[in-house]
């Protein structure tokens, strides 16, 4: 019979990402990491390389790696609406959004409770001196007639640039901390601050933390965060769930 332990851990892999909470963490975190943690739970953490786990461990959760490598990711951009006009839609972009949409590029349109989608383009990206969620507003014409007050959702491709270093989406942990992969080294597995860049539901750009070759787990990230938390901490996360 499985430990206990394994159990737990190997059903995290059905949790989405979450974020964590991971300031109570630091003083228990430093303490803990000061010596080498028995491997009772199939996982042991040792200071300065960090999580190592038994191949029981690995068999439980389903651990994958894969390496890095170059790819073009067109990110996909979902922007909220509200249909001002019979024919016409407006929401607002951040920056970093707004240089990625042109007018004329085609939208998709999904309202609440509609299973149908609708076809819309962008008329116009506009900076604005005021704003709710971004400095940019962008307004969407559609053929068809909209009931003035709906909200929409509007998602659309980016055009992919040249060739970047990409990793699966499933490999990110967000945390309150930041945004970390699990890097392999050697036999053991690191949590690594990364930054990321474009994105779309199967990869994310990453612009700094990582390079082409390197290895990292790309499933299931949280059953790792839990062993470390477990090692660490005797099993007492505290964590925030979106």
């Amino acid at each position: 019979m499985k430990h206990p332990s394994l159990l737990i851990l190997a059903g995290a892999t059905a949790l989405g990402i979450v974020t964590l909470n991971t300031s109570c963490l630091k003083a228990d975190a430093a303490a803990g990491a000061t010596h080498e943690a028995a491997p009772e739970n199939g996982a042991q953490f040792k200071k300065g390389e960090g999580l190592s786990l038994t191949d029981e461990m690995k068999k439980a959760i389903g651990l994958q790696i894969a390496d890095v490598g170059e790819e073009k990711v067109a990110s996909a951009i979902a922007v909220n609406l509200n249909a001002l006009k019979p024919n016409e839609a407006s929401g607002w972009l951040a920056p970093q959004q707004a240089v990625q949409v042109k007018p004329g590029t085609e939208v998709e349109l999904q309202s609440a409770g509609n299973a149908a989608a609708l076809k819309g383009t962008v008329q116009r990206v506009e900076q604005m001196s005021f704003g709710t969620l971004g400095d940019y507003e962008i307004t969407i014409a559609t053929a068809k007639p909209l009931t003035i007050g709906t909200h929409l959702k509007a998602t659309f491709q980016a055009p992919a640039g040249d060739a970047v270093p990409a990793i699966p989406r499933s490999a990110l942990l967000k945390t309150a901390e930041g945004t970390f992969v699990y890097a392999v080294n050697g036999p053991f597995y690191v949590r690594t601050l990364v930054k990321t860049g474009a994105m779309n539901d199967a990869l994310v750009e990453v612009t700094d933390g990582l390079y082409s070759g390197d290895q990292i787990v790309t499933t299931p990230v949280m059953s790792l965060w839990l062993a470390e938390l477990q090692v660490l901490r005797g099993g007492k996360a505290c964590c925030i769930v979106e």
